[in-house]
């Protein structure tokens, strides 16, 4: 048993603890529970404690720089956007790269979907689950975790507990939170109009001579318009202080056999740039009843949420309002013109188009729901079986308006509006049967046998219709618009089945072996091909169990474990693999249709490899230190090969290309205090991960404008002309002249592309302290990445360019000049003749950053005070999400994090919160 200290006192009461506690401790796998000791796979769990501190509407959030080998990929923070999540790297080339999640045991839909994909604004159906129901998430990780989900499992499984009816007394728990958002710190200091026109002045005299001050009053007068006085900040015209508001009231408990969670969520923030918000009503009922033979219970959920956004295309949409305040508008512009009106609506004037009456409109409304019911029946001697139905239904429905009024796309026919339904259905149906039995007080024995279907349906219908008469009135509704422009209807089934089988084995609590198979047959595939097997071996050796380590108080746990699988990927077109044909291709006013895929009836599953060996130590019961390696290698890839276009087609699924990561993870938990009235605690995680495409369809590279596709190379590998500098004596840009070497040439044209980094970081990871003294509690965490490159795509349009649009401050006090021969940044001459704003290195940044990612200080009332009043807890908090980010030097941007190709453009910048709370319980 464990040592304890205990104050003297008449009456003592002591709990044993053991010192094999951490055997007690569970990993929730989906399709149960297993102790954390018999466990052979790798695992990360976030609790409710982490949970609680975060605010954004994405639970998924709370993942990044808590647990070692998630990368999450969004360098957004519109309200409730998707941004996709890499569990140790990419794991394929064309086909899905998103882990599965499983709420409750149940998979649910986790596709985004939307109008347009380019517009990289599409809601997050994880945006519709309220963070304050989850009791936890556990991240799978390797093949003995993850292969008894055998083919959607290559990416990862990402687990969510929600929460249940609890042992004891009846609870109620209110968390009221009311705060705002604001934008964080960054580098993006635009021009005003004075500094702007000198530069435009020296770039229109350096670009066709002449006399500067004529040339400075010719664009102040004739070419802008200027009165000499105005100086606008766009940016500042576009953003603002956002109220956030969360409310969430639960009951919880249990009266005899039943045990009850029902909870009601409302949460309401307006995003930080005009025309951005989310609000999000939600509930929970979890029930379970427990009798002498069986237990039966449902889990169910309901969501709907309305979220307001604008295009955020790293090409530059017009009708966004970043894009249309950057590079559409000049500090010289007004915002009104002289009789109140907006000015320059023809150049999209941004705070026109998102006016609240009249404006542009993209407002997503989405339904979620979930029922879980099941019923476990006990036969005794440690025999069960249980059957789970889940329904997951998603509906979502899109309606963007193009403003007859303000948007000059929309102008001439008067307003455009286009309605987007659609409907993501998942229904799965698993029953097991199990067997957990301990003989001779030394062996342990789990076997589960299972089969599970599964039936995916999706639909969607899009209208559009354009002029609407009464636009000026505010009518922006369909139903007052006149004339058709076409509609669609797409609808599509896919289906599941499968068996499987999970083994455990434990001898005397210090050897442990695991063994899972499945089976499973997708519609996706071929025919002949459409049944794939998935494994996965686990091994694991406490040698703190052992007589050489009994007894010694320094080394309290320690386990070495290693699991080799396989588990696949399915996530491609629901019918890549058939002859497909498609209508609505007519012809001579008669209807047709046309093949768009071939068929490929060889098409089969593309297959991950994965090897994990692992090491977790525990010193004094207080230091806590968890080690992987893992080399993960996916063949058979889906990969997209090109195709003849005298097939009429453009491409078509193969299974031919190979993908690996391997890399280490490494964490750290410390109890480092712990009194009566001081606890201090604090971890840290760091991931390394080299991601390498092995092979393509041919030996020949995909090559984009600044990016490759290369065998031997990370996926997201840069290649690009490397930028030199500026010549001090000429002024004009410098590249490097060869793939190798340090020649430089400022002919654009004549310089060759190099290898130039990867988005991918070379380490990410976070840590974090909590400090509690007495009623008082410290929280603060951090999160980082090192090595990873970004490129702005859209610098030229965007502070650098030398076209008169706004310049960076940085860009107009440091360009060369006669006078200024060692500046930053090349002359700045009007159209760029010498291409320094083209795709270069130049605009290609170092990815590293340091975020303090969330302050949380908390106060809660002695019970002496609350208990009065039949209060049980009453807690007062304040909490600051992004409080600073740390960027590296030659970063310029408002966000250092990016999607999944590195890119940035046009961004909506980084968004602090500032809150303010209060918990209640009674």
């Amino acid at each position: 048993m464990q040592t304890q200290e205990a104050a003297i006192a008449p009456n003592l009461s002591i709990s044993l603890r053991s010192n094999t506690e951490l055997l007690d401790e569970v990993v929730v796998t989906g399709y149960g529970v297993q102790r954390k000791a018999s466990f052979t796979g790798a695992a990360s769990v976030v609790g409710e404690e982490a949970l609680t501190k975060k605010s954004d509407a994405n639970f998924v959030k709370v993942l990044e720089g808590a647990v070692p080998g998630v990368q999450m990929n969004n360098s957004t923070s519109m309200p409730g956007v998707w941004g996709s999540v890499y569990i140790r790297g990419r794991a394929s080339l064309n086909s899905g790269t998103q882990p599965l999640y499983v709420i409750d045991g149940m998979p649910v839909n986790s596709d985004t979907d939307a109008m347009s994909s380019s517009d990289n604004n599409m809601v997050d159906p994880m945006a519709s689950i309220n963070p304050a129901d989850i009791e936890s998430i556990t991240v799978l990780k390797d093949a003995a975790a993850t292969a008894i989900y055998g083919s959607r499992a290559a990416n990862g499984v990402i687990v969510v507990t929600t929460k249940k009816g609890s042992e004891g007394k009846f609870n109620i728990n209110l968390d009221v939170k009311q705060g705002f958002v604001s934008m964080g710190n960054n580098n993006m200091d635009f021009a005003n109009a004075e500094q702007s026109m000198k530069l435009f002045a020296d770039g229109l005299t350096a670009y066709q001579g002449g006399d500067w001050q004529e040339n400075y009053d010719y664009l102040a007068d004739s070419y802008f318009g200027w009165d000499r006085k105005t100086s606008t900040d766009w940016m500042d015209e576009i953003t603002r202080k956002g109220y956030y508001q969360d409310y969430n009231l639960n009951a919880q408990g249990r009266t005899g056999n039943t045990g009850y969670y029902v909870s009601l969520g409302y949460l309401n923030t307006d995003g930080l740039v005009i025309g951005s918000d989310m609000e999000r009503f939600s509930g929970r009922l979890n029930l379970d009843s427990k009798f002498k033979w069986a237990t039966i219970g449902v889990n169910t959920s309901y969501s709907y949420s309305t979220q307001n956004g604008f295009s955020l295309s790293t090409g530059g949409a017009m009708s966004s309002p970043l894009t249309a305040a950057i590079s559409s508008q000049t500090p010289m512009d007004p915002v009104y013109d002289s009789e109140g009106n907006y000015n320059n609506i023809n150049l999209y004037n941004p705070v026109a188009l998102m006016d609240e009456e009249a404006g542009e409109l993209n407002e997503n409304k989405m339904q979620t729901v979930n029922l879980n019911p099941y019923l476990q029946v006990d036969f005794g001697l440690g025999i069960y079986a249980k059957t789970t139905l889940g329904v997951n239904i998603t509906d979502l429905r899109q309606y963007q308006y193009w403003s007859a009024l303000y948007n000059p796309q929309a102008m001439d026919y008067n307003g455009l509006g286009q309605q987007h339904n659609s409907r993501n259905t998942v229904i799965t149906w698993n029953n097991v049967f199990g067997w957990n039995h301990k003989f001779a007080d030394k062996h342990d024995v789990s076997l589960m046998l299972g089969q599970e279907m599964q039936k995916k349906a999706y639909f969607y219908e899009y209208y559009a219709k354009s002029d609407f008469p009464f636009a000026d009135s505010g009518m922006r509704d369909l139903t007052t618009a006149g004339t058709d422009q076409g509609s669609e209807y797409y609808k599509q089934e896919a289906r599941l089945a499968s068996y499987f089988l999970d083994a455990h084995y434990a001898y005397a609590d210090k050897y442990y072996l695991s063994g899972s198979f499945r089976r499973d047959g997708s519609s996706v595939f071929g025919a002949d091909t459409r049944w794939g097997n998935f494994w996965s071996v686990g091994g694991k050796w406490r040698m703190s169990g052992e007589d050489f380590l009994n007894g010694n108080n320094v080394i309290t746990n320690a386990t070495l474990r290693a699991s080799y699988g396989t588990v696949g990927n399915q996530d491609i077109g629901w019918y890549a693999a058939r002859g497909f044909y498609g209508a609505g291709y007519n012809y001579n006013q008669m209807p047709g249709m046309r093949p768009v895929s071939i068929s490929n009836q060889e098409l089969t599953w593309e297959v991950s490899k994965k090897f994990d060996v692992g090491f977790d130590l525990s010193l004094w019961h207080r230091l806590h230190f968890t080690f992987d390696f893992y080399n993960e290698i996916t063949s058979d890839a889906l990969f997209q090969v090109p195709l003849s276009m005298t097939t009429g087609m453009s491409e078509t699924y193969q299974n031919i290309g190979k993908i690996r990561n391997h890399g280490i993870e490494f964490s750290v938990n410390a109890n480092i205090i712990q009194t009566k009235d001081w606890t201090w605690s604090a971890y840290a995680n760091l991931t390394w991960n080299k991601n390498e495409v092995v092979k393509l369809s041919t030996d020949d590279p995909i090559e984009y404008t600044f990016q490759i596709i290369e065998e031997g190379r990370p996926y997201t590998q840069f290649k690009m002309k490397e930028y030199a500098g500026v010549d001090p004596e000429t002024g004009k840009p410098l590249w490097y002249l060869n793939e190798t070497g340090d020649e430089t040439t400022s002919d654009y044209n004549a310089a060759a592309k190099r290898y130039v980094g990867d988005a991918d970081p070379d380490v990410l990871g976070g840590f974090g302290t909590n400090l509690t003294w007495k009623d008082i509690d410290f929280g603060l965490t951090f999160n980082y990445r090192l090595g990873g490159k970004v490129y702005d795509s859209g610098a030229a349009y965007t502070g650098f360019g030398m076209a008169f649009r706004t310049p960076l401050e940085d860009v107009a006090l440091n360009s060369w000049t006669e006078d200024n021969k060692n500046a930053k940044y090349p002359q700045y001459i009007y159209s760029d003749p010498y291409k320094a704003t083209a795709t270069s290195s130049r605009f290609l940044y170092s990815g590293n950053y340091l975020r303090i990612s969330n302050l949380t200080l908390g106060y809660t009332l002695p019970k002496k005070w609350t208990e009065k009043v039949f209060i049980q807890k009453l807690r007062a908090y304040i909490s600051v999400d992004n409080l600073y980010t740390f960027t590296a030097s030659d970063f310029v941007g408002y966000n250092p994090e990016t999607s999944a190709n590195g890119v940035i453009a046009w961004q909506y910048p980084a968004t602090r919160t500032f809150i303010g709370g209060i918990q209640l319980t009674f």
